[in-house]
This record gives structure tokens, C-alpha cells and sequence, in this order.
């Protein structure tokens, strides 16, 4: 009878810890230990969530000014990481943002080339403990289109 209560706690634990994981981190595994968070699912201020046929949510965030950002705050294990951002800038005075993520301070990132959604250099940051990392987006310049946040440790 003992056996059989400690089981049912066990089963009741391991669902509310689902439940919890799934409710405050909503990201999508692209390989071990690699994950992709949708800018759309950060708490968003001053920003509008538009529709993009070529994004990967089909969405994108657009920070409307000096007030604006995305911010999320996840869940990492203590190590090295690199970050990547997916976004479309439409010229090149329409295409930088700011990214504060991990230790790193707040850095201005943009694409290569704009008209498409493309990927800014990878950004290395390190995770102290395991435990919360924020990641923020702040505003740089105008109409620029905000996709997704890549995450891979780094070997």
C-alpha cells in the first residue's frame, strides 16, 4: 500500500513538473541541447506582433521606440553558449536592435544584408549556475522584424 502512494506522488510530481515547464518555457528543440525560443512568446512592451508568411511562428515583433522591448526570462544549466538572432531588416537603416542575454552586456546586432529573415553573428555568453537567464530585446532603429532566438551550448 506504502508502494502504491509513493508512486502516485511520484507520477502527481513529475506531471506538475510538465505542466510548470510547459506553461513558462514554450521553445522548440532543434537538436541536443539546441533550442529556438519565438520572440511573439516574450512579454512584450511598446511592441506589435505582426504576421510574416516566411518567419519561423509566422510571426514576428516589430519595437516600435526607445521604449520598447521583449524580454523572457529561461531556464539554463550552468555552462558556455552562443545565441543566435533570426531577423528581417528592411534596409540597412532598418535593420539593428539591442540584445542583453546571460553576462553579456547590452550589444547592437543586425543582419549581414536586409530584405530577409537572416541571421545576426553569434553572440557567446556564459551561464553562471544552473538556473534563470533573461534575454532582452531593446530598440535600435525602426521597422525592424524580430523572429527567433537560436541557443546551442558550446562543446
Amino acid at each position: 500500500m506504502r508502494a502504491k502512494w509513493i508512486a502516485v506522488l511520484l507520477i502527481t510530481l513529475l506531471v506538475i513538473g510538465c505542466v510548470k515547464t510547459t506553461k513558462t518555457e514554450k521553445k522548440r528543440i532543434l537538436g541536443k541541447d539546441v533550442f529556438s525560443l519565438e520572440v511573439e512568446d516574450f512579454d512584450l512592451t511598446n511592441a506589435e506582433v505582426q504576421k510574416l508568411a516566411d518567419a519561423s511562428g509566422k510571426k514576428v515583433v516589430v519595437l516600435k521606440d526607445d521604449t520598447s522591448k521583449a524580454e523572457k526570462t529561461i531556464q539554463l544549466k550552468k555552462g558556455e553558449y552562443k545565441a543566435t538572432v533570426y531577423v528581417l531588416g528592411p534596409s540597412p537603416n532598418e535593420d539593428a536592435f539591442y540584445l542583453t542575454i546571460g553576462d553579456i552586456a547590452e550589444e547592437r546586432l543586425y543582419p549581414d544584408s536586409t530584405g530577409e529573415i537572416l541571421p545576426t553573428w553569434d553572440i557567446q555568453f556564459s551561464q553562471h549556475a544552473d538556473g534563470p537567464c533573461k534575454i532582452i530585446f531593446t530598440f535600435a532603429e525602426q521597422n525592424v522584424q524580430l523572429d527567433r532566438i537560436q541557443i546551442k551550448p558550446i562543446s
